[in-house]
């Protein structure tokens, strides 16, 4: 086995709230002992966020990724079918790339995939943990594919990096003294 170049140092929840929907009325499938709920037209609300250290914009190494999964029905619309439960989970994922070759935004993409199938895996499993015993009985979200998300995110990281560069030089060419050429007088 070779060890991978993308390393998850530690995951965390930083925000956990799962609550019952008193009236739901669902169905619960006889076989797997779980809710059968139908996910079709609910609205996964995600927020994300990917930190590294700007300093060293160069070549980052170290990541935090953050993912926020969000499900609750909007009262106001009354065509969306009642949650069972209303969820808002948050967790954060500590990351290092060891490796030179995935730069730019191939790197980014990486990191952004890795953190989305993780992340979303643990809070899957986490909301499935707290539901087993809860009212309306254990669920599980559907299985998602984030890859075409982490790939447009992953170009505007990249143009966000690049465009960080070029204000340092910026800077950096600003602070440099500048020498004059001295003129010798004719004689």
């Amino acid at each position: 086995m070779k060890a991978s170049a993308l390393s998850i140092n530690k995951v965390e929840f930083v925000h956990i709230n799962v609550e019952a929907n008193s009236n739901f009325q669902g169905e619960k499938s006889p076989e797997l002992h779980q809710l059968d709920f139908d996910f079709d037209g609910i609205t996964f609300k995600r927020r994300m966020s990917l930190q590294y250290d700007k300093d060293k914009s160069d070549d980052p190494r170290s990541f935090l990724f953050g993912l926020n999964i969000i499900l609750s029905r909007d009262d106001d619309d009354v065509a969306n079918p009642l949650l069972p439960y209303n969820v808002d989970v948050k967790a954060v994922a500590y990351m290092r790339y060891n490796a030179d070759k995935l730069t730019g935004m191939e790197r980014f993409r990486a990191i952004r995939a890795t953190g989305y199938s993780v992340l979303y895996g643990a809070i899957r499993e986490m909301v499935s943990n707290l539901t087993a015993r809860g009212p309306n009985g254990m669920w599980s979200f559907p299985a998602a594919d984030f890859n075409l998300a982490a790939h447009e995110e992953a170009q505007r990281d990249e143009a966000r990096r690049q465009e960080h560069l070029q204000q340092q030089t910026k800077i950096i060419e600003k602070k440099s003294p500048r020498r004059v050429k001295k003129v010798k007088p004719d004689a």
